[in-house]
């Protein structure tokens, strides 16, 4: 799953519908061609390897194609040490869904969704679980997707396998396509754990030391459903620059006082007198609020 392009390959061997993409590590040859076939909706270039939002160009005009593919590769290369990059079909309104899966490499459970539409830069910035627009019948689809890709590779350890869910001028969501999947623990996973009650850590543990999903308490049959809603919001270490964009900032956090309250959750490494370092991730702190109740509004 570290090569997109292969993944979205996989996924449409296991019938789960995909992004129109060209195979990874187009030429800017292959990457022209597949622009001109979508008729002026535009293309997002990505690196094979990327993740975090880098190594991403959003393209609408032709002429800006090997200017955008120049930087995309440089900035692959850079920052994943791999240059091959792919292009896939620009969706202008779309809600960002990825689906926790946890499997021991026998058996897999989907420990439900999350919604990480709102972004910058194709970067989270707010993560919602579960997501607060998708209809039960949508849901369910979207899962069975996942499930059946996990399930086809004998999925073991923790994964999130994400989906565009296109939406009309209204914002209500209709089809799906899957774009890529993440084997790893994500920043997000902290609202998972507060609507299902489990640590996905000590799971993720649990199954590197060689024990099974049931040896770990989970059942297949009856995977844990998500109780209430929790919203995830990232405090990164800014600063507004003279455009009014928000880049990420040195200096020294002269108070650092985090919430504390019922169903509000923090996890950081900050505190008062610390100095982000320049040569890492600007994230700073993630504020979890969640609610036990089924109405969204209560969070």
């Amino acid at each position: 799953f570290g090569d997109k392009g292969r993944a979205l390959e996989l996924a449409a061997q296991c019938d789960v519908p995909v992004m129109p993409a060209t195979p990874g590590g187009a030429s800017l040859d292959d990457v022209r061609a597949f622009f001109a076939a979508q008729q002026g909706n535009g293309i997002v270039l990505k690196a094979v390897g990327g993740g975090g939002g880098r190594g991403m160009r959003v393209v609408r005009d032709a002429e800006a194609l090997p200017e955008a593919y120049a930087r995309c590769q440089s900035e692959a290369r850079s920052a994943f040490g791999i240059e091959a990059i792919y292009a896939e079909r620009l969706v202008e309104r779309a809600r960002h869904i990825e689906v926790q899966i946890i499997g021991d490499g026998t058996e897999i459970i989907a420990l439900g969704e999350r919604d990480c539409t709102l972004q910058r830069r194709f970067q989270k910035l707010v993560e919602i679980a579960p997501s607060p627009v998708l209809t039960p019948a949508l849901r369910d689809r979207i899962v069975q997707a996942a499930s059946r890709i996990a399930r086809h590779t004998g999925y073991r350890s923790l994964g999130t396998f994400e989906f565009l869910v296109e939406t009309d001028d209204a914002g209500t969501p209709h089809g799906f396509v899957f774009i890529e999947a993440n084997p790893r623990l994500q920043v997000e996973h902290t609202i998972t754990e507060q609507v299902t009650g489990l640590d996905l850590v000590a799971l993720q543990l649990g199954l590197a030391d060689g024990r099974s999903l049931r040896d770990l308490g989970l059942d297949p049959a009856a995977p844990p459903t998500a109780r209430g809603f929790a919203v995830q919001l990232r405090i990164n270490a800014e600063a507004t620059d003279a455009q009014g964009q928000a880049r990420p900032a040195q200096g020294r956090l002269e108070r650092f006082d985090p919430p504390t309250g019922p169903d509000v959750r923090v996890d950081t490494h900050g505190y008062t007198g610390y100095a982000p370092p320049a040569g890492y991730d600007s994230l700073l702190a993630k504020l979890i609020v969640s609610t036990a109740s089924p109405r969204f509004e209560d969070v």
